[in-house]
């Protein structure tokens, strides 16, 4: 039996391989290629999986992002006699909403496994079941290094988190932590979005390596956020010498399988 190929699912195609039938403007001949890879997962020759990005930061409306960002309480310490534990608040993300509950219901049962995201602090969606998340037979510590080494690569390209990063530190501002620097930001919430959800795709590229995935599908090409993108044109091919990162969109990706499983 040969290998099924693992993909990762970029979130502007993610609710069309869950539902090819999804009503939206998309051509006849779009909606077949998804068609086509929903059977590909059904006949197993796919194993999807998705970032919990997209579940996270990517599920919170534009307009509550900064505030939610910008909680008072991101971490919990809490201790049990000499334990002391430290994790993310899980009562600041206000949960899916009704659209969001239906795709990843169907994608859980199609399948489909969360990658877990690895920055401290992150949010976490409650709706997210633990089982629902992809773990391999290696150490914690082993995959955050690894992670930590992608999004430094990702950041000194100039993308993903440094987007973020870049546009609510200033000079009046640099002692601050992140989250303080968050809260004193006057800038634009429509550029703000864009850099939370710059953040958001390289931190799914990051895991995607991290993880050993064969291709990250995505309709993305990276020109909205100008030229030092994470899933830009120059950022993917520095990632791909690196890492061995390969991306390809929906059509693509029909192809390869084609060719895979003639």
């Amino acid at each position: 039996m040969q290998k099924q190929l693992k993909i990762t699912f970029d979130k502007n195609i993610y609710e069309f391989v869950i539902d090819p039938e999804k009503e939206s403007p998309i051509t006849s001949q779009q909606r077949a290629v998804f068609r086509t890879i929903h059977k590909l997962i059904d006949d197993k020759k796919i194993l999807p999986f998705i970032s919990e990005t997209i579940l996270t930061y990517e599920s919170v409306s534009r307009k509550d992002r900064f505030n939610i960002l910008t909680h008072d309480k991101p971490i919990i310490i809490s201790s049990n006699g000499s334990r002391v534990s430290v994790a993310s608040n899980p009562k600041i993300h206000p949960g899916n909403h009704s659209k969001d509950d239906f795709y990843l219901a169907k994608a859980i049962n199609m399948g489909f496994k969360i990658l877990p995201g690895k920055r401290f602090g992150k949010l976490i969606n409650p709706a997210v079941k633990t089982e629902w998340y992809y773990f391999i037979d290696e150490e914690y510590l082993l995959t955050s290094e690894r992670f930590s080494d992608v999004v430094k690569e990702i950041e000194l390209l100039g993308a993903g988190y440094n987007r973020y990063l870049t546009l609510i530190t200033t000079n009046e501002n640099q002692h601050l932590t992140t989250h303080e620097r968050l809260k004193s930001y006057k800038g634009s919430q429509k550029k703000l979005s864009a850099a939370i959800a710059e953040w958001s795709d390289g931190d799914s590229v990051a895991l995607h390596i991290v993880y050993g995935l064969d291709y990250f599908c995505t309709n993305d090409e990276g020109r909205s956020s100008g030229q030092n993108s994470a899933l830009g044109k120059n950022v993917c091919k520095s990632l791909n010498l690196k890492f061995g990162f390969r991306k390809l969109n929906p059509e693509e990706l029909v192809v390869k399988c084609d060719e895979k499983f003639p």
